[in-house]
């Protein structure tokens, strides 16, 4: 929103010529900006307040001035209020003050940088209560802008499937070999799905140089199909061949190798993916479909803001990583010599007990 404002206000500015006397520059109003999306298992939860601006001059310029975005310290501060909820109604348990921080650097860009100002707070939250996100003033400890409503906080996110203790086959036979299975959130308006692939490259000019890459899959937005029943989402091994071959790159100078070969019980597999599922609670999730990419050939999008007297959302979502979940060497063996990813270059093992691993190319 603060984007298109700017651009609205170069549009005005540049169609006023010199010799009008339109002033374009409505009375000042304080419009906290206020970003927040709350993981219960977090350990540190972080919020982005800033502040609309206003004023005379090139609006370009004043996007990069520190002061035209961030409030003074002293004077505004930034609270998380818990509420437990009673016969309908939220009754406030405690305060959490949140503390500024500059520990991230931000990008160049339109507006100020590097340095920014980010509250954050290690309090624990509970998933059983309710939170608002109060910017208020210090001095008369008044609340400026509030989320209209306390928001839950999510449950843990449970993955069923896969069993990180068992390798994938990835072999084509149409059985569907990655499955990601879960069971239904509490309060989740919406799901995605992540999967990333790890492996290795190798110069074959200089097989020492070596570059550990990853690539995603980041799958679309899944929207709640049951409150009873697991949610999952299958794969068959060709999908998977072909998301490798098309966000990977053809090279004749490289060789590549899976990454995380391991031998347990004398079998050799790969722990080569990570799969990452996050849930989306209502507010976030509103966000984000209105905010998503369209083919649609209308260009305004409605805004959504859950803050009272102020822009932006407070929210929460759920997180659930699997690190290191494993294809069996079959799978390995499929991604050196399918048609689909032959030409990748990826290496084949031959594993002896008694002999060790051999590492072999197709080409």
């Amino acid at each position: 929103m603060i984007r298109k404002t700017l651009l609205l206000l170069i549009i005005l500015a540049s169609a006023v010529s010199c010799d009008n006397d339109l002033d374009i520059i409505a009375e000042w109003k304080d419009i906290p900006v206020v970003y927040g999306v709350l993981n219960a298992q977090d350990s540190v939860h972080y919020v982005k307040l800033n502040k609309a601006f206003l004023g005379q001059g090139d609006v370009m310029s004043m996007a990069q001035e520190f002061d035209s975005l961030y409030y003074e310290q002293e004077e505004v501060g930034l609270r998380l209020i818990e509420y437990r909820r009673t016969g309908g109604q939220y009754i406030e348990t405690i305060s959490i003050e949140m503390e500024p921080t500059n520990e991230f650097v931000k990008p160049d860009g339109i507006f100020s940088s590097p340095d920014q100002i980010i509250y954050k707070s290690d309090a624990l939250l509970n998933n059983e209560r309710y939170y608002s996100a109060q910017v208020y003033d210090k001095s008369l400890d008044t609340v400026i802008a509030s989320n209209l409503m306390p928001i839950d906080v999510l449950s843990p996110l449970q993955i069923i499937k896969p069993n990180p203790a068992s390798a994938l086959n990835l072999i084509p036979n149409g059985n569907y070999p990655i499955t990601v299975e879960w069971p239904p959130l509490d309060g989740a308006a919406l799901y995605e799905l992540k999967i990333r692939f790890h492996y290795v490259e190798q110069q074959i000019a200089n097989l020492s140089d070596t570059t550990h890459k990853y690539i995603d899959w980041t799958f679309p937005y899944r929207l709640p199909t049951s409150s009873i029943t697991s949610e999952s989402i299958s794969l068959e091994a060709d999908q998977f061949l072909n998301f490798l071959a098309v966000n990977i790159d053809e090279n004749p100078n490289v060789y590549r190798q899976v990454k995380g070969m391991q031998i347990t019980q004398a079998t050799l597999s790969h722990a080569c993916l990570d799969i990452t599922l996050m849930a989306a609670g209502q507010n976030l999730s509103t966000y984000i479909l209105l905010n998503q990419n369209s083919n649609s050939l209308v260009v305004d999008r409605p805004e959504f803001s859950n803050i009272d007297n102020g822009i932006g959302i407070l929210s929460s979502r759920s997180l659930n990583v699997i690190k290191g979940v494993k294809i069996n060497n079959l799978s390995n063996d499929e991604i050196a010599f399918n048609d689909i990813t032959k030409h990748l270059n990826f290496a084949y093992f031959e594993f002896d007990f008694d002999d060790g691993v051999d590492t072999l190319y197709v080409n």
